[in-house]
């Protein structure tokens, strides 16, 4: 299997900041949506959020969606490509995301919000 072409792109990033002061726990919220777009071409998508709540107080609410498009070698097994998608891609697209989170908020003006190093397993389907 080999794959010709990757293509990582931003979705959507949105930032609240609730001007709470303290020391906060981050509850972040991970998805992965993958869908095929035609044969042999794949595209996974990484959303984080975080939310303010009651009983998970947190200085800002903040949503980030990034995707990574594969497309991969024709006659691939689709097995091999979904096999591809749920673990290597995540680890491909996730150091993006990640960043994207500490850049936004680092430019914010608010304390930089570095995501954990997580296990791709982690992520939920939706």
């Amino acid at each position: 299997m080999r794959v010709l072409n990757t293509i990582i792109k931003t979705n959507k990033v949105t930032i609240v900041n609730n001007n709470l002061n303290g020391n906060f726990q981050l509850f972040p919220v991970f998805t992965k949506q993958i869908v095929k777009l035609e044969d042999s071409v794949y595209e996974i998508t990484l959303n984080f959020s975080v939310e303010h709540s009651i009983e998970k107080p947190f200085p800002l609410n903040m949503q980030a969606s990034m995707s990574g498009i594969f497309s991969f070698e024709k006659g691939t097994p689709e097995s091999e490509m979904e096999n591809f998608m749920n673990l290597p891609a995540i680890q491909i697209v996730f150091p993006h995301l990640r960043s994207l989170v500490s850049s936004v908020t680092a430019s914010c003006y608010v304390q930089p919000l570095l995501l954990p190093l997580v296990d791709p397993r982690l992520f939920i389907n939706v």
